[in-house]
């Protein structure tokens, strides 16, 4: 019979309980890895929108200064500065969809986001040039505010979490929202902030959604439909 000498080790297999152990520890690592994990890359997916949408954004407001540059002092504050005749909404500040002129194609051009890449929903606002914030000052704003990008949403796609732009910043929450009331009155005029005093017009630029553009569904969406869903 074989002696098996002291110096040489013996083949040993993992018992039941240490496989058990061994389990147990993975499980435990799993569980606090992976939702760890997953919100790695719902942050890196929330930094790469928020940079689709400055790059639109940047994209708009460089082709804001080129027509202001070429067209600026032919204008006037009541009129539009981007033409188009598909007006969206408020009754007297001229709320304009530019989504099929030329002035929507080269921001989508410059910001690469063209076609099947195209966002949902990316629309502007500017300074509407004229100052409503009460009847006690009605006066008009340098025409160069209607050129200068104050607040804008940004939705990637049609089930996307949206993204506002203002004072400078991108957030998930809405200043139009009702829980920031004190931001907008129903006249777009800003009422808090940096930007107090200032009347704002929009241009929807990109605009992916079946139903028409019109007051009651285009409006109602953005104002209402994104408020409950991602303002609670």
């Amino acid at each position: 019979m074989k002696r098996i000498n002291s110096g040489e080790k013996q083949n040993k297999g993992f018992t039941l309980v240490e496989l058990i152990v061994v389990l147990v520890i993975l499980a435990i690592l799993a569980a606090i890895l992976i939702p760890a994990l997953l919100g790695y890359i719902d942050r890196a997916r929330e930094k790469q929108d928020i940079l689709d949408a400055r790059n639109l954004l940047m994209a708009a407001q460089a082709e804001l200064v080129q027509v202001y540059g070429t067209q600026g002092d032919k204008l006037v504050w009541d009129k539009p500065i981007i033409a188009s005749g598909n007006n969206i909404v408020t009754d007297d500040n001229g709320d304009v969809d530019v989504t099929t002129t030329d002035f929507a194609k080269r921001v989508l051009t410059t910001a690469d986001r063209t076609g099947d890449n195209a966002p949902y929903i990316f629309m502007i606002a500017v300074g509407s040039n004229h100052n409503k914030y009460s009847d006690a000052e009605d006066k008009l704003l340098p025409l160069h505010d209607k050129y200068t990008v104050y607040y804008a949403v940004y939705m990637k796609e049609k089930d996307s979490v949206p993204y506002y732009y203002y004072d400078g910043a991108w957030t998930k929450a809405n200043p139009r929202g009702k829980d920031k009331a004190e931001k907008f009155d129903l006249r777009n005029n800003i009422l808090s902030g940096p930007n107090k005093g200032k009347r704002i017009q929009y241009y929807l630029i990109a605009n992916k959604r079946t139903d028409s553009v019109d007051k009651a569904s285009f409006w109602n969406y953005l104002k209402e439909t994104m408020e409950k869903k991602w303002n609670k």
